[in-house]
């Protein structure tokens, strides 16, 4: 007997498709094991350290590569957009698809302020305990979850504390590692091959004033003309993982490669020389590369063993989604990375966004980045990313799919406005438990009625989009690299936006932090940072069982349930089920069947009114082996 969910229940926003993953021999190839030493450790005394706090603003254009399109297509684009602003023929409105429950926003609070750089570069994490840390390009802050200030204007140069450590720093990355109960930090250091590095940075206790223990990796690890941007970060159980690209110096960047740091976590906790890895070689198997692989930690600060997942998109456009599988950890004696792809509707990048200057009226532009992955992270056998991609004539829409693992498909939903642009999305999950897809997007939206402002929408476990929530407005439009000079010299927007979920928490939230346009001094018409709560308004969902092939039928409903209670499924197979009922203790409650059922389609009822208010669980088994779990919520 096969029980699978009817897909008339599971409701697809915009695009749906599904292909059979295709599996190819790993070509990716690992290097290792290799010490780094322990470079830097501070301590609370840092704090109150004298620094230089020297930055400096390189501009340069990421998308230069010949390998790929992107600045074409965004050209192309471009200026269609601005036409159909110019002659009145874009109308705001939202997408009729908004019909799921609107996510929560609870305390928020200014955060961190772009005092130089840009663009900001949002990253942010936040313990069990309640304490948050958030960085941008300019520095790193921490908070307590009222928004009560810790610390103030920790600029990079202080926090590394090392004069040794003296290029540009950039592009930070943060994360909270629950198992162990301490902070990961990981930044940039050095634009050219010869100063190149990878800073990552440990916390030395839970609380990050405590002090950081602090290595730098290569960002050059193959001795060649290249340097490392845009890295990405995720954590399994023991392990951590570092994706980087590589490009080549200056006056070209040409793009050399993609490849993956794997780095030993209990070495960086304990402050002695740090254990790594390194993958490259990251192939995909319709033979492009692969481009800002990013690692897919699970998103409820649950266990993956010494498994990881990174997902990976084509930066310009495609209609593929790659799904890199690393089995093993750098004890292992043979460590394997595999590579699938699945089919999506085809995607391209969208064209740069547009804000308004509220005091001269004139409308100036942002620039909206590349189509790659922005954000990951897995749950159970899923897969979830983000991307930011061309909803509808050059328009920027969020892109968010699930790759599900063992029916070997990805399903793809988008959300968007034609007339106004939203971008850099990233993903949390907002669910009561790894059975419960729903998830949270944080982004930033423009237009040219408006100046840049950040927003929270979420996606329930039935693929339906919530309205979008805006989280801050903006006081201003940005004007930190050029004067408006519409539409050729485009202000950095971003290259991506923070959101974590706190793991602890009895009700699902996350927490993010994203660029608004502000008077940040003394800069005026710049960046700063908005911090927010975001709690689910949901009740928790029915389990869902995702490991059957989508062409088979099951459902529970309705679920949660009011009053008469009806599983349905398909027997392919005769022979003797069992199906009983278990409180959430594990407690059995009642057989509700036990006999032979030939092949057919069968309904089972009974009545809610048996059963007190909570949570149970429907088991079925075919010759005493299990076949199925599913969650029953009774109100």
């Amino acid at each position: 007997m096969k029980l699978i969910f009817r897909l008339s229940l599971f409701l697809y926003s915009f695009y749906s498709f599904s292909l059979w993953a295709q599996t190819i021999q790993p070509k990716p190839t690992f290097s290792g094991t290799f010490q780094a030493p322990l470079v830097s450790s501070t301590d609370a005394s840092n704090i109150t350290t004298p620094h230089w706090n020297v930055t400096i603003q390189s501009i340069y254009n990421k998308s230069k590569s010949g390998l790929f399109n992107t600045p074409n297509l965004k050209r192309k684009k471009f200026n269609p957009k601005l036409q159909s602003i110019l002659d009145g023929n874009v109308a705001l409105n939202a997408q009729s698809k908004t019909t799921a429950t609107n996510p929560i926003i609870g305390t928020n609070f200014k955060g961190n302020e772009l005092k130089t750089w840009t663009p900001t570069d949002n990253t942010i994490a936040i313990s069990n305990g309640g304490i948050i840390v958030s960085c941008i390009n300019y520095g790193i802050e921490y908070y307590d979850s009222t928004g009560t200030p810790m610390l103030q204007n920790f600029t990079w140069d202080a926090f590394v504390n090392n004069l040794a450590l003296n290029q540009a720093k950039f592009d930070p990355r943060v994360l909270y590692d629950a198992k162990h109960d301490r902070f990961i930090t990981v930044l940039l250091h050095g634009f050219s091959s010869t100063t190149s590095k990878i800073l990552v940075c440990f916390s030395k206790t839970n609380n990050p004033i405590d002090g950081w223990n602090i290595y730098h990796l290569s960002g050059n690890p193959y001795n060649d003309t290249t340097w490392t941007d845009y890295p990405t970060i995720g954590i399994n159980d023991d392990e951590l993982f570092i994706n980087g690209n590589r490009f080549g110096d200056a006056p070209n960047y040409n793009w050399k490669e993609s490849y993956i740091y794997q780095v030993g976590l209990q070495e960086g906790y304990a402050g002695v020389p740090l254990q790594y890895g390194i993958w490259n070689n990251l192939q995909t198997p319709d033979l492009k590369d692969g481009v800002t692989c990013y690692p897919a930690s699970d998103g409820q600060g649950k266990s993956l063993k010494d498994k990881m997942y990174f997902v990976c998109l084509q930066p310009d456009s495609g209609s593929k989604v790659y799904l890199f599988q690393l089995d093993g950890n750098l004890t292992s004696s043979n460590p394997t990375m595999s590579v699938s792809q699945y089919n999506i509707p085809p995607y391209e990048v969208c064209g740069n966004a547009f804000q308004k200057d509220p005091t001269s009226g004139n409308i100036d532009s942002l620039y909206t980045g590349s189509a790659w992955t922005q954000n990951a992270f897995s749950l159970g056998r899923v897969i979830h990313f983000t991307y930011c991609a061309d909803i509808l004539n050059g328009w920027c829409g969020l892109m968010y799919g699930r790759i599900w693992l063992d029916s070997n498909r990805a399903d793809i939903t988008s959300f968007g406005i034609p007339g106004s642009d939203f971008a850099y999305p990233a993903v949390a999950s907002l669910g009561y438990d790894s059975l419960d897809q729903s998830v949270a997007i944080a982004y930033v939206n423009s237009d040219s009625s408006k100046t840049p402002e950040c927003g929270v929408i979420s996606v329930d476990h039935n693929f339906t989009w919530s309205a979008p929530q805006v989280v801050k407005t903006g006081d201003t439009s940005v004007n930190i690299l050029y004067p408006p000079n519409y539409p050729i010299s485009p202000e950095r927007w971003g290259d991506y936006t923070g959101i974590c979920r706190k793991y602890n928490s009895t009700i699902p939230q996350a927490w993010l932090g994203a660029a608004y346009g502000t008077n940040t001094p003394p800069r005026k018409a710049s960046f700063g940072t908005w911090i927010a709560q975001v709690l689910t308004s949901e009740n928790p969902v029915g389990l869902q069982n995702i490991t059957n092939s989508q062409k088979n039928l099951q459902v529970i409903y309705p679920n949660p349930t009011h009053d008469l209670f009806t599983i349905e499924f398909k027997n392919e197979i005769s022979g003797r089920v069992s199906v009983e009922l278990y409180h959430s203790n594990g407690q059995l409650v009642r057989i509700l069947f036990d006999d032979v059922l030939r092949t057919s389609i069968n309904q089972l009822s009974f009545n809610k009114l048996m059963l007190t208010p909570g949570t149970y669980f429907i088991k079925a088994s075919r010759n005493k082996k299990n076949i199925l779990s599913e969650r029953l919520v009774v109100h």
